[in-house]
């Protein structure tokens, strides 16, 4: 980084946005940013970027967060325009895609899967529809602050990452302020709403069943949820039908439908800490 935090590391400099993933710790993050500057200025914005593949939980809570705090929370979804080209609409609460769409589009114009090499779905869904709409906002034209939800115990990601633009300082106040995971529970513990996904921890957070969480969390996820998978396994299928590539989304373990197929037949086989979590932009 080439910025110094400031006295409070929440009173980032502005134009800002902050991307919301609709998890506990970018809503930590976001409260901390509200109070340092008092409320919400004009030019800071808050956005949520909608893949379609989220928990239901995860639409109620950032719902929850703009009525409970009054804070205009922007929700984006990305698709492919009439002229085939890459776009972005405002959605909301009662809106939003709920079955894939968002990504479906998206491997049907790039005519291949993500995977944890060329992860075109962070890339696309997320980052680059939250620029598409920031560059039409007055202010934001010559740049602006990203705060992004990274904590003081995840170095190496902070570390990490990059800016998807040349108008973007990606910053994240919560490894300055030494805030840890640990922090964003207790917080969490004593406020008047939470996330409240099923299962333990965040396993079910952000997309359901994405391809960088580890074996061992997939599995249980099938097996208490497995219609959550119905799309994964349709991604695959179309993408084999209408492209030459490889139709998975990992090379180094079976397809979707090979793995629900396997614990149908003989339940879960990988310890749910035995393959950790690939680390990914989207999550928090």
């Amino acid at each position: 980084f080439s910025r110094l935090p400031m006295v409070d590391p929440y009173l980032i400099d502005l134009p800002a946005v902050v991307s919301f993933s609709g998890g506990r710790t970018s809503g930590f993050m976001l409260r901390h940013i509200l109070d340092a500057h008092g409320g919400q200025p004009d030019l800071l914005k808050v956005c949520f970027q909608n893949t379609a593949l989220e928990h239901p939980a995860t639409y109620t809570f950032v719902r929850e967060c703009q009525r409970r705090w009054g804070v205009d929370i922007t929700w984006l979804e990305y698709f492919v325009n009439d002229e085939d080209k890459h776009d972005y609409k405002i959605v909301d609460f009662d809106t939003a895609s709920r079955d894939g769409e968002p990504f479906t589009q998206l491997i049907l114009k790039k005519k291949y899967l993500p995977n944890p090499v060329t992860r075109i779905c962070t890339a696309n869904l997320k980052m680059r529809t939250l620029d598409r709409h920031l560059k039409g906002i007055p202010g934001f034209e010559d740049g602006y602050t990203n705060a992004v939800g990274l904590r003081y115990d995840e170095p190496r990601r902070v570390l990490r990452i990059r800016s998807d633009n040349s108008r973007e300082d990606m910053y994240c106040p919560m490894y300055h302020a030494k805030h840890t995971e640990e922090d964003v529970l207790a917080w969490w513990k004593e406020q008047a709403f939470d996330l409240e996904l099923p299962l333990v921890g965040n396993m079910a957070g952000n997309c359901v069943g994405c391809y960088l969480k580890g074996r061992g969390k997939l599995e249980v996820l099938m097996e208490e949820m497995p219609e959550y998978f119905d799309w994964w396994v349709r991604a695959e299928q179309l993408i084999a039908t209408t492209a030459n590539t490889g139709a998975s989304f990992r090379s180094d373990r079976p397809s979707y439908k090979s793995m629900m197929a396997t614990m149908k037949a003989q339940g879960r086989l990988f310890p749910v800490d035995g393959e950790d979590t690939i680390p990914c932009m989207c999550t928090d």
